[in-house]
């Protein structure tokens, strides 16, 4: 079973809004991460790296965003910007109960607009509509819509 996922951030306040705000997920937990089980972890002498943990309605898969502010913990600077053709995790995906409402939470809190996509049925039997847009520092997030409670694939 998945747990979460995680996504280092350089401004904590401005993805918190963007994970709460636009894709409706809540904070359950905020707080510092610090001291040896965290140097350890993450082999990193004084890491210190503030994090909040966000929840989806209903439970599911969380969101674990780390902003790190120790000297020698600080956040390395962003790779150039992936396409979602790159090698590697590329996207995140979350499924969302109205597109049509995230996608105008997201053009008034980022100015960010967003192409959708109809799913043929013939993969998503059901239906689904989605899209890619960007966190704030530019990770791929996809905002997935299905027609039926619980999909199918083919």
């Amino acid at each position: 079973m998945l747990d979460h996922v995680n996504v280092v951030v350089t401004d904590m306040d401005r993805s918190v809004a963007f994970y709460a705000s636009v894709l409706g997920l809540a904070p359950v937990m905020d707080r510092l991460l610090s001291g040896d089980w965290f140097e350890h972890v993450t082999g990193i002498a004084s890491a210190r790296a503030r994090c909040v943990i966000l929840d989806a309605p209903g439970g599911g898969c969380r969101i674990e965003l780390l902003q790190f502010t120790a000297p020698g913990g600080r956040a390395d600077a962003p790779p150039p910007a992936a396409r979602p053709s790159s090698i590697g995790l590329r996207h995140l995906a979350i499924r969302v109960a109205d597109l049509d409402a995230r996608l105008a939470a997201l053009k008034a809190l980022c100015g960010q607009e967003a192409a959708v996509a109809e799913v043929p049925a013939d993969i998503v039997r059901g239906g689904k509509r989605m899209c890619y847009v960007r966190d704030p520092d530019g990770a791929i997030v996809e905002l997935c819509e299905y027609g039926a409670e619980r999909p199918e694939f083919r």
